[in-house]
């Protein structure tokens, strides 16, 4: 997105014909409605007609999104000194109004230490500023200007270079010292399903809920937020169904109680208030069947939260928990639909990764990054390095029973896909070698034995990064097109 001088905007759209002022905010990568524009207008005039300096209105950046969670801003410019930000509403309350300016400033914290929220209200005229202290005040036109007048615009070439994902992007798991200490926010669609699930937990009645939401919708967080809030009052479970991490752990030492799902026979669910059963999707018919009798018999609650594509066996996906979770006689389902952690050039190159026959834009700004060897030593040097490096170089679940040809090249001190279920990293990197191929129909296939599907796990493993992507091939030249193909 370029910055632009807002009364130059508001000329445009006072003097040029529709096709015109369209071509015009498109060129500048902008989309603003006709409503919006007029509440923009009456605020130019208002500053117009005390300002004398009418450049003291240029390099604002209008309706800028922060990738990956979309969160919006009407009116943002970025001083070497602080963040202005305008917020444009017809009318308003003054609650709303303080909650979106609070957001506003977590979100622009990162920028700048010094943030200056502002809310003009265009019905009535009114100017509120968020304080130092994060108290709202009515505030006026001149101390907007006074904000504005002195303002040092810092030089930035690519203002989403500026937001770091890891600081708002918080995992239960990766950020756990973030989460306990509250420092996120839901998106609005996350606020709006976590009051319903809420309410639902707090009827008299048995009741059975399920959570879906695939990769990046932010499903894990939501999940857990809402085992915070209840847990003030309640005695709430956690089951994960596999391995527990470092962050389930400090949860643990904090006073959650969470089990792995081959603990849960040691539990009686009768003596919690709520079960929630994290990344259903791996759960046995055997212990889901147990399970649901169970919190009918003690009139208990249980929510299911899962994402049917995350399963890393065929055997995982013949069981088809999905289906049987639906057929639960009154479940109530919540799907999360949002993309809030996914990076949408990584997500468009996954999709033609796996399918030869998808053609994506792919705007290439390197997050995207591969290597090439044409042995394993090579390559086993590489990964090391990477693993030394930041990069969480994970790596596919060997079996039990028999020696599988990635093991040759894996790092033993890297996680498995197993390990890093629910988890996200800022920088992943992943091995294709050469037994990954394209089938007849072009979809991503693997010639080897081995226990667990190395599709499924390769997605898993892929799906967990927020920021970066390296891709170390070995000895494989069609993945190696295929990829130089993509970021083309």
């Amino acid at each position: 997105m370029k910055n632009i001088n807002i009364l130059s905007l508001v000329q445009a759209y006072n003097s040029l014909e529709e096709e015109a002022f369209r071509g015009f905010v498109d060129f500048y990568d902008i989309d603003i409605k006709d409503a919006e524009i007029e509440d923009l207008k009456q605020l130019v005039e208002s500053i117009c007609g005390t300002l004398q300096q009418p450049s003291f209105l240029s390099q604002f950046y209008v309706g800028y999104k922060i990738p990956q969670i979309g969160k919006e801003f009407d009116l943002l410019k970025v001083g070497e000194d602080y963040v202005l930000n305008i917020e444009l509403k017809r009318e308003s309350t003054v609650e709303k109004i303080e909650k979106q300016l609070k957001r506003n400033k977590y979100y622009l914290s990162y920028l700048r230490e010094c943030v200056h929220n502002f809310t003009y209200v265009s019905s009535t005229g009114e100017v509120y500023l968020l304080d130092d202290d994060e108290n709202l005040i009515l505030s006026d036109i001149q101390t907007l200007i006074g904000v504005l007048a002195p303002m040092v615009v810092s030089n930035i070439t690519n203002l989403d270079h500026e937001f770091n994902p890891s600081n708002y992007l918080v995992s239960p798991f990766n950020s756990t010292e973030k989460f306990l200490a509250d420092q996120y926010f839901l998106t609005n669609q996350q606020e709006d399903i976590k009051k319903q699930i809420v309410r639902e937990l707090g009827n008299v009645d048995a009741r059975f809920i399920s959570l879906v939401g695939s990769a990046g919708t932010g499903k894990t967080l939501l999940a857990y937020d809402i085992v915070k809030e209840y847990k003030q009052t309640k005695n709430p479970l956690i089951v994960h169904c596999g391995y527990l991490n470092e962050g389930h752990q400090t949860l643990i030492r904090d006073g959650w109680n969470i089990v792995p799902i081959r603990d849960l026979r040691e539990r009686n669910v009768a003596d919690y208030d709520a079960v929630f059963i994290d990344e259903a999707q791996r759960i046995y018919e055997s212990q889901l069947n147990d399970t649901v009798e169970n919190i009918r018999n003690s009139n208990g609650n249980i929510v299911f939260c899962y994402d049917q594509l995350q399963t890393l066996s065929d055997g995982e996906a013949r069981r088809n928990i999905d289906e049987k979770i639906n057929n639960i006689d009154g479940i109530i389902k919540y799907q999360l639909s949002e993309k809030i952690r996914t990076n949408k050039e990584i997500a468009n190159f996954i999709r033609c990764l796996f399918d030869k026959t998808r053609n994506l834009p792919i705007h290439n700004s390197h997050n995207i990054d591969f290597v090439y060897f044409d042995n394993v030593n090579d390559a086993k040097s590489k990964i090391r390095s990477l693993s030394d490096d930041d990069w969480e170089v994970i790596r596919f679940t060997p079996s039990q029973y028999q020696n599988e040809h990635h093991e040759q090249y894996s790092n033993t001190t890297c996680q498995t896909s197993h390990g890093i279920i629910g988890q996200e990293f800022d920088n992943v990197a992943i091995v294709l070698d050469n037994l990954f191929y394209y089938s007849d129909s072009n979809v991503l296939d693997y010639r080897g034995r081995v226990y667990y599907n190395p599709i499924k796990m390769l997605f898993q493993n892929i799906t967990r990064t927020r920021k970066k992507l390296k891709i170390v091939i070995i000895n494989n030249q069609e993945l190696l097109e295929r990829c130089i193909s993509i970021l083309k």
